[in-house]
């Protein structure tokens, strides 16, 4: 045999194969980020929001948005959609450091310069003392698909995870796959949590053993620690000082478990105080669920220390409902700043 045939051959196999593998992805287009991809009916279909969720802020269907981690991953956009009138995308994502929150937020401001309400996800994401703030989790996050050249968004995609995706999409083109998310990038995640067990969410939320015997503290705004940093504050001040013509900002401290706010009452107190001072001098709107409340002091309404139940987020939602149509019920579980 021929070794030097064999191995032109076997390349060119191999290109060819490269080739057909990589027009496959750009045709197909699992991100909806390529600029001459076929017209399918596409879906978020990745398992990673920070690849999934940038079609999804490009998208003109929606005026407004909700930004956040997990702790706002449950609020329903179909809901505040009904009650408010708009059309609500939810762009929260798991564990999402305030840099990727404000890399969202931006984008979806950039492509919709009309945005009617932006809600943000107040949480621990916000309230870590530290001088320099981290701008990645583990997970990976595609900067190339935060700008707005989709060009150059090709040189990236020819990997695994492209490939992976690519064969999810065609796999829910045809009907064989559900979509990972709805198109307005909601999902109530507690499903994978299986039936809830009181007794496993209450070993959740006390790690440490029994409940304690301390009251759940209210966690007023406060400014007792001026030489505490809040590195990520300065991405927030960024962020509300691109919301200024958006109709309607609320910045919305989350409800957590009390005795988790309990434990480190001053850093929320703290966090909190600078915060609603940010808010005040942009002239935000901010509700406050992070209280002592009926939600905060019952464990039932807990799945752990940070994510409440599906019950507790129709609660938000008709708090965040009330703020932005001026209509409040005096059954509040949260006060106003």
């Amino acid at each position: 045999m021929d070794c030097t045939k064999f191995l032109k051959t076997l390349l060119a196999s191999l290109g060819v194969l490269v080739i057909l593998v990589y027009g496959l992805i750009l045709l197909v287009d699992p991100y909806q980020n390529v600029p001459f991809s076929l017209p399918l009916d596409r879906a978020p279909i990745s398992t990673n929001q920070r690849f999934t969720y940038p079609a999804l802020a490009r998208n003109p269907s929606f005026n407004s948005v909700i930004i956040g981690s997990s702790t706002v991953r449950l609020l329903n956009p179909k809901n505040l959609d009904t009650s408010i009138g708009a059309r609500f995308a939810n762009l929260a994502m798991n564990s999402a450091t305030a840099y990727e929150q404000k890399r969202m937020h931006e984008l979806f401001l950039r492509h919709h310069p009309g945005t009617d309400y932006v809600v943000i996800g107040i949480d621990d994401s916000w309230c870590r003392r530290e001088a320099a703030y981290k701008k990645y989790t583990f997970r990976a996050f595609p900067e190339w698909m935060f700008n707005d050249n989709s060009w150059d968004d090709l040189l990236y995609m020819f990997n695994d995870k492209a490939l992976e995706n690519t064969v999810r999409l065609l796999e829910y083109v045809v009907g064989r796959r559900a979509a990972k998310y709805e198109t307005n990038g909601y999902r109530n995640f507690t499903v994978d949590f299986g039936v809830y067990d009181p007794r496993v969410a209450r070993a959740r939320l006390y790690p440490h053993g029994a409940p304690p015997t301390r009251r759940i503290p209210k966690i007023a705004p406060d400014s007792q620690h001026p030489d505490w940093e809040f590195a990520a504050h300065d991405l927030l001040s960024t962020m509300l000082a691109a919301s200024t013509g958006v109709k309607g900002t609320v910045m919305l401290f989350a409800p957590l478990h009390g005795d988790y706010l309990a434990r480190s009452e001053a850093l929320y107190r703290e966090c909190k105080g600078r915060i609603v001072m940010l808010g005040q001098g942009y002239g935000v709107q901010m509700i406050d669920f992070m209280i002592e409340s009926e939600i905060t002091s019952s464990d039932e309404k807990f799945w752990d220390p940070l994510h409440f139940r599906d019950g507790v987020a129709r609660i938000v939602e008709d708090g965040i409902a009330d703020v932005l149509t001026g209509t409040f019920d005096e059954q509040r579980h949260y006060v106003t700043y």
